[in-house]
């Protein structure tokens, strides 16, 4: 066996994330009437010190749905309520009209927009410049029609390479998860790696939460977790993860004012996706909305309760305990005594400061402008921020774009060069061979020992003659390449060992608690007894194995003690050194 191992340096490639501006522009207001501004659109753009505030003549309604997303330099691309996409022209974009919202959604929103707190998310699709998707969620009726819940969340997938430039959408309505689901409070958060994206949302009623990873790829679901007290779903409300990421937070509204409040606040492993050490409590105020947002150091949770707003200290022994009273409504109207600035949403923007809006139709955000510091030097500014339109209940739902890679994490793969590996199947003089490599992989360069190449990832080979042949795989990243080589023995009738064509490799449980050992399930295996490995995510092998197959299967059980969290790569081989399959397993979080 041959390997090969260039290291790349590049630098630009892992600064350029701390340059995405995806939310510098905010949209708010309703849709804009010529003869009365006083309706209309309202755009904060963040760009400037401080943010520029001007009206807009838009077409669109906002309600508590409100996503939209730039570019990497600020430039607004497109943005929805939760009932159609629009473009930079404010048209509906190409296939952007006709979103999930359900029936429920739907009704009597078509013209105000979605009234979802959080319904909507857009997220850039990584590695892709020109790709961009739309997490939606719908809301229907319970099926005793008592009250509503969200039995779908969707996706859409937005291509800004056409129609123009305008962009449109190529996939729509998409199903992600279909069960009954806590309605709205949709948020995400950066994967380890600095780049993929994990989302997670709650099953009704429940302490169950659903999990998704986007990655270049697509999405995938890795699963669900629950932990925790469940808490009732029935509920307005928020959720957020810390701008560090290592912290994800809800806060419950629910049945009327001095119903408890529930707050819960998980440690977040952004590598395993696990949630641990949930702290939960309730209280009880005067509230029937609010919201809660976490201070761009991460060490300060708000949770904005209608009258008041909370300080929480997350770096308190005690948090429930911690809490400070930053504000009281001060009883400003905006010019009718059914219009109160109360709080509600809230939101950390790209200045470092927190903005809540109101639980009523006004034309102002409170702002807290050092949501860093402890206590009353936090200053709560009330009503502080007069926007040009009346806004209805409206705040945009944006994840932190510029958290980076986890310096340390095992997950922390993309800034590590490629790791060469390979599998393959021998049917007679043809050769199926399967890439099986690891750590980002861009380009693959098959040589075949023959004078044939190929640079697909997983090619069928015919070779003219039997013989030794001597196969390499070389695999690169911005950060690199490695090549492996193996002699491979190719025979018509062969005595020897092929890997056998229908070998199936399950792990599970997947994600693996710590404590808990997984399972490794294969079948369609040739061989009497096989060879195992456990990689860690820079190539090291942490763990081995032997196992005896009966009847081409094979159970066995992989202790993952005393190994941190991470992601790990299991791989067998024969008794005469033949690679027969391979498979990722994560390990959760103490």
């Amino acid at each position: 066996m041959k390997r090969i191992i260039i290291i790349l340096l590049n630098f630009f490639a892992f600064t350029s994330i701390f340059s995405q501006k995806h939310d510098e522009i905010w949209l708010l207001g309703y849709s804009s009437n010529p003869v009365n501004t006083t309706f209309g659109g309202t755009v904060i753009d963040f760009s400037t010190t401080p943010p520029d505030m001007y009206y807009e003549f838009r077409p669109m309604s906002f309600s508590q749905a409100n996503a939209s997303i730039c570019d990497t330099a600020g430039n607004l691309l497109f943005y929805t309520n939760g009932i159609y996409i629009a473009n930079v022209l404010h048209e509906p974009m190409e296939n952007g009209t006709g979103l999930a919202a359900g029936p429920a959604g739907v009704h009597n929103q078509g013209l105000y927009g979605y009234i979802l707190d959080q319904g909507a998310m857009a997220l850039p699709w990584p590695d892709h410049d020109s790709l961009y998707c739309l997490i939606l969620m719908d809301k229907e009726l319970t099926p005793n029609q008592s009250s509503f819940q969200s039995s779908h969340l969707y996706y859409s997938e937005i291509n800004m390479n056409m129609s123009g430039g305008m962009g449109a959408v190529t996939k729509k309505n998409e199903v992600l998860i279909s069960d009954a689901l806590n309605m709205g409070k949709i948020t995400a958060v950066k994967h380890s790696n600095g780049r993929d994206w994990w989302v997670i949302v709650r099953k009704y009623d429940t302490n169950q939460y659903y999990k998704i990873t986007l990655t270049r790829r697509g999405f995938y679901s890795i699963g669900s977790q629950s932990i925790g007290m469940a808490i009732p779903s029935q509920a307005i409300g928020q959720a957020v993860f810390s701008p560090d990421g290592s912290k994800y937070a809800n806060v419950h509204l629910t049945g009327s004012a001095g119903d408890p409040i529930y707050v819960s606040i998980y440690d977040f492993d952004r590598c395993s996706g696990e949630l641990s050490n949930p702290v939960q409590f309730t209280y009880a105020d005067t509230a029937w909305a609010g919201g809660i947002a976490i201070s761009p150091n991460s060490r300060f949770l708000y949770v904005s309760s209608f009258r008041y707003a909370y300080q929480y200290d997350l770096h308190a022994q005690n948090i429930e305990a911690s809490r400070i009273t930053v504000a009281e409504w001060d009883g400003f109207y905006d010019g009718h005594p059914n219009l109160p600035t109360t709080f509600y949403l809230a939101q950390l923007a790209p200045d470092g400061k927190i903005y809540i809006n109101n639980s009523s139709s006004t034309k102002y955000l409170h702002v807290i402008n050092h949501p860093d510091s402890l206590g009353l030097t936090c200053d709560v500014c009330q009503h502080c921020v007069e926007l040009p339109t009346k806004n209805s209940w409206s705040m945009p739902n944006f994840p932190n774009y510029r958290l980076h890679h986890l310096e340390g994490s095992p997950c922390d793969t993309l800034r590590q060069p490629p790791v060469a590996e390979w599998v393959h199947e021998p049917l007679g003089l043809e050769v199926a061979f399967q890439e099986a490599a690891y750590h980002d992989i861009r380009t693959w360069h098959w040589s075949f020992g023959d004078g044939a190449t190929d640079t697909v990832p997983n090619p069928v080979h015919s070779y003219a003659a039997e013989g030794a042949y001597n196969v390499c795989l070389t695999v690169s990243n911005p950060r690199g390449a490695d090549t492996l080589c193996r002699e491979l023995q190719v025979l018509v009738s062969s005595t020897g060992e092929p890997t056998g064509g229908g070998l199936r490799l399950e792990l599970f449980p997947n994600p693996a608690p710590p404590d808990v050992p997984a399972t490794l399930f294969a079948e369609g295996l040739p061989a009497a007894e096989v060879a195992g490995t456990v990689r860690d995510a820079l190539g090291r092998i942490v763990r081995r194995f032997s196992a005896p197959v009966v009847n081409g299967r094979l159970r066995q059980e992989l202790d993952m003690r005393g190994l941190p969290a991470g992601v790990y790569f299991v791989a067998l081989v024969s008794e005469k050194g033949v690679a027969l399959g391979s498979g990722k397993l994560v390990v959760g979080m103490r």
